[in-house]
């Protein structure tokens, strides 16, 4: 069995792979400060799934926090014998090429969804991650050409409360209407709305540019609950992060 970590800046995602299932949890990032931490959580998870820590062969990780990283390594030699494996784009995984001006910056976690997108949802593929940030993917021809990145929902919000004085810090709805009649309405339409519709008009302006139907594949913490008719959330991959670590890691072991 496989296990992965998706680090990210508000949320860390746990899972455990065995054969193609998944069994999956969230924590805080800022939960674990040292590896001993980290696996005292760890060891809780498992047993209350009867997961036994031997049973773990593999562990992947993708990371956009770079104080984890070290961390991770201890965590993954001193309580598994193993060397972590983490993904980065400069390992020419699945003849994926990262067209961008500096590579280096392109997040493990992007990295790991375009890898997961191409795999199992073909050659051309916009990815769309809802978490602390909206991070969108372009892969095109089989290759990651470009994205975008834009404020998350909570993020969005965080901000118009910490700078207003008489604007409410409330739980992230989607109305069904385009306006609204108190304030609680207004922010959730302003926020919300405003950033999916925007999603909307940039993918049809990026299928426009390149004359391609792209296939919309979304994922993330943030996109799970939301209940919208959007055709962005047609196709919705909860473990396409996951996915794609265990893709990166697969490639490594040349199976």
């Amino acid at each position: 069995m496989e296990l992965l970590f998706d680090i990210g800046n508000s949320h860390t995602v746990l899972g455990v792979k065995n054969n193609n299932n998944f069994t999956t949890w969230r924590i805080g990032t800022k939960s674990f400060e040292t590896e001993d931490e980290l696996f005292s959580i760890i060891k809780i998870l498992f047993d209350n799934k009867n997961i036994k820590i031997d049973t773990i062969k593999d562990i992947g990780i993708s990371n956009v926090v770079p104080s984890k990283a070290y961390i991770l390594e201890k965590f993954s030699k001193k309580y598994f014998s193993l060397d972590s494996i983490f993904v980065s784009p400069f390992q020419n995984v699945y003849n994926i090429k990262y067209m961008a001006d500096y590579p280096a910056q392109i997040g493990a976690d992007r990295i790991s969804n375009v890898i997961a997108s191409k795999l199992e949802y073909g050659q051309n593929c916009i990815t769309l991650d809802f978490g602390t940030a909206i991070t969108l993917d372009v892969l095109k021809n089989g290759n990651f050409v470009g994205g975008s990145i834009t404020p998350g929902f909570k993020t969005s919000m965080m901000a118009l409360f910490s700078n207003t004085a008489q604007v409410p810090q409330i739980e992230l709805n989607i109305p069904d209407y385009n306006y609204g009649t108190n304030t609680d309405d207004n922010v959730q339409i302003g926020i919300i709305k405003t950033i999916l519709y925007g999603l909307e008009t940039l993918i049809e302006k990026i299928k426009e540019q390149d004359s391609i139907n792209y296939k919309i594949i979304t994922t993330g913490g943030m996109a799970k609950n939301l209940k919208t008719n959007s055709y962005i959330f047609k196709n919705f991959d909860e473990n396409l992060t996951l996915k794609g670590i265990s893709y990166y890691m697969k490639y490594l072991r040349g199976e």
